[in-house]
């Protein structure tokens, strides 16, 4: 759960940090105001659309994280229950044959 946090904070940070900076970039380009302004909405647009792609990727993985933790727990819970079935088939035997 920490570890969720602190990609989720991570993501937020690097896409913050990226916009500033495209930002910061293109207010001290010397431009003018119209060419300034399209160039503001298009690398909007652009860090929109990276943001989007990275959340579906991040949701993604951790779609295919949960799967595979899933079939581990899964996985575990059977060779136990399988273990502790045949465990209290050889106690049966045994006090069978007592």
């Amino acid at each position: 759960m920490a570890e969720r946090k602190v990609v989720k904070s991570f993501l937020f940070g690097a896409v913050s940090g990226a916009a500033l900076g495209a930002a910061a970039a293109l207010l001290f380009a010397p431009k003018p105001g119209k060419a300034l302004r399209k160039d503001l909405a298009d690398t909007a647009q652009l860090v929109g659309a990276k943001t989007a792609d990275i959340g579906k990727a991040a949701g993604g993985a951790a779609q295919t994280i949960a799967k595979k933790s899933a079939d581990w727990a899964e996985g575990v819970r059977a060779k136990f229950s399988k273990k502790s079935a045949e465990e209290s088939v050889s106690a049966s035997e045994e006090s069978a044959a007592i």
